[in-house]
């Protein structure tokens, strides 16, 4: 019986491991391009930090054809120009009412307007659209 070298048959076996591996965790899933379009809704804050808003509490985001942007942060209705790009958005010069809200309507108002006014993560799921700020996520739904 003949004796067979196994050894190159093993190092094969390593290298293309290896190389499958590698290219495994080199390759990134594909991330589809969010377009204004598919966002151009009438929407409404249902959660922040995945936390329920109070139901008796309304803020809304709605945008329209040529990226305008309209809402209410909780108590003040704001206004803006929306800008999105990367899967990022933020409303640039947003301005809204000075109406004095306090409590949980003030806590609300900080957050919300802090996430639209600056660069936020967009996702888009369904119905769901959801905002990833530096300290907070914002969860919206289409309004009915």
């Amino acid at each position: 019986m003949k004796f067979i070298n196994k050894k190159p048959f093993f190092l094969t076996a390593l290298f293309l491991f290896a190389c499958s591996a590698e290219t495994a965790n080199t390759i990134e899933p594909e991330k589809k391009t969010i377009e204004l379009a598919q966002i151009q809704q009438q929407w409404v804050l249902v959660a922040i930090d995945k936390q329920a808003v109070n139901t008796k509490i309304t803020s809304t985001l709605t945008i329209a054809a040529g990226a305008k942007a309209t809402g209410n942060l909780a108590c003040n209705h704001f206004f803006g120009t929306l800008e999105l790009k990367d899967n990022r958005l933020r409303i640039d010069k947003m301005a809204s009412t000075r109406k004095m809200c306090q409590g949980e309507l003030n806590d609300i108002e900080l957050v919300v307007s802090s996430i639209l006014g600056d660069w936020s993560a967009v996702s888009l799921s369904g119905n769901k659209l959801t905002l990833l700020g530096a300290a907070h996520s914002l969860n919206y739904t289409i309004q009915q």
